[in-house]
């Protein structure tokens, strides 16, 4: 169940990316780092007694906020004056120098050591229930069917909501978007809005499952582009394919040897794109909702 608790959460990091890239043609580097944050803020709230339902929407809020100053001052300016090649890649260095501050900003709060973080819906995470026959950890099935459960309702919004057919236009092409009537740049703005937003949620739901760290963005920022490079960039549906399909071989990497748990589901996904350079679903199939 772990397994698939950390899918769900790799899903929502990459379809962060994918939505910000399919909009702006960017990628947030430093979307690692509001990974931590969020993880941080969360943990800081529980301790301090929140309830969930105050620290998620706090945490949420503040993410968004910082992911809508990213774009207005590391990508904006990039996306929107490129006229060299340094131009097109500009925005690689400013959103990785945006993630280096919160990286600074958390370990000077918070420090370098590892925290754990409380559980979220359990009394404890060691707390054990029945489901379907099997024993599971309560914390990790919760947490597992919370991220899923988001994962649906971005998946709602982006198939069934005028927002998301207004980012379907903006994705294919902004200038005959923006013939149409729709406000390319608010939409842009929007769609950075909700990565923090998808960010914040992940960040909250990993600190039960995971140690607390200023340096953690970095590796689920590298484990969102393997669900990413696993699904595929033309298809959002990839996308829970690929983090479930991480998440799992994480899982099981694990069981089998703690001390590679990482390497192994990363050799394997060179493997992977080794036969399918293109994910499972190919431009062939693109599909930019």
């Amino acid at each position: 169940m772990s397994g698939i608790a950390l899918g769900g959460i790799y899903t929502l990091l990459a379809l962060g990316l994918f939505l910000t890239y399919a909009t702006s043609r960017a990628l947030n580097f430093g979307q690692g780092d509001f990974l931590a944050l969020a993880a941080f803020l969360g943990m800081a709230g529980l301790l301090a007694g929140w309830p969930l339902w105050l620290i998620a929407p706090s945490v949420a809020l503040a993410l968004a906020l910082l992911a809508a100053l990213l774009e207005r001052v590391a990508v904006r300016p990039i996306v929107e004056g490129r006229s060299t090649m340094a131009g097109h890649l500009g925005w690689i260095l400013t959103t990785l120098g945006f993630g280096m501050i919160v990286q600074n900003a958390i370990t000077t709060t918070w420090g370098k050591s590892r925290h754990a973080s409380p559980p979220l819906f359990s009394s404890g995470d060691q707390q054990v229930v029945g489901f379907l026959g099997a024993r599971l950890y309560l914390e990790e099935l919760a947490i597992a069917g919370t991220a899923f459960a988001l994962v649906g309702a971005m998946y709602w919004l982006l198939y069934r909501s005028n927002w998301g057919r207004r980012v379907a236009a903006v994705s294919f092409d902004p200038a005959t978007a923006q013939l149409l009537g729709i406000r390319v740049r608010r939409t842009v703005v929007g769609v950075y809005l909700m990565m923090g937003v998808l960010t914040a949620c992940a960040g909250i739901l990993v600190g039960p499952l995971a140690p607390v760290q200023s340096h953690m963005g970095m590796l689920y920022l590298l484990k969102a582009f393997a669900v990413i490079s696993i699904g595929g960039f033309s298809n959002p549906l990839g996308l829970l394919v690929g983090g479930l399909a991480f998440g799992t071989a994480e899982s099981f990497s694990n069981y089998w040897n703690s001390e590679y748990g990482d390497l192994f589901p990363f050799l394997g996904l060179m493997v992977f794109l080794v036969l399918r350079p293109m994910g499972l679903f190919s431009e062939r199939r693109a599909d930019v909702r």
